[in-house]
């Protein structure tokens, strides 16, 4: 079975594991591109004492994420289309992807650790109606 077809029988909570898993790896490459740009235009880089030009500075910073994430995302479309739903693989979903993507990896990390402990207590609380099926 690929991936494709385990993409389709996932449980709502398992799908929206799945994408907040690949959200966070777009983060992260995302984050990535944006350093290397940063590494070519050190002016980027640098914070700078007057609030107007740290303001342009920080705006930059911002649109650069936000294509970044966007570029990110269009290029992993293909390995996408393998892990994710098919409604998430359509163009304006990998442009939401991009979009989302470029609010940073350490905002989808705390969103994937709360997934997955809602996950957790689903099954926590499947077994304990479980045991108390068992024990009726």
């Amino acid at each position: 079975m690929g991936l494709g077809e385990l993409a389709t029988n996932l449980t709502p909570i398992e799908a929206l594991v799945a994408v907040v898993g690949v959200l966070v790896s777009l983060s992260v490459a995302s984050e990535r591109l944006v350093e290397i740009i940063k590494g070519i235009f050190p002016f980027l880089n640098q914070q700078n004492t007057d609030e107007k030009k740290e303001g342009w500075r920080k705006a930059i910073l911002q649109a650069m994420a936000v294509c970044s994430g966007i570029a990110t995302a269009m290029l992993a479309r293909p390995a996408l289309a393998d892990m994710l739903p098919g409604a998430w693989t359509s163009f304006p979903a990998i442009f939401a992807l991009g979009f989302l993507a470029s609010g940073g990896s350490g905002l989808w990390n705390a969103v994937l650790s709360y997934v997955l402990n809602v996950k957790n207590m689903k099954k926590e609380e499947v077994k304990e109606r479980q045991k108390k099926n068992l024990a009726s």
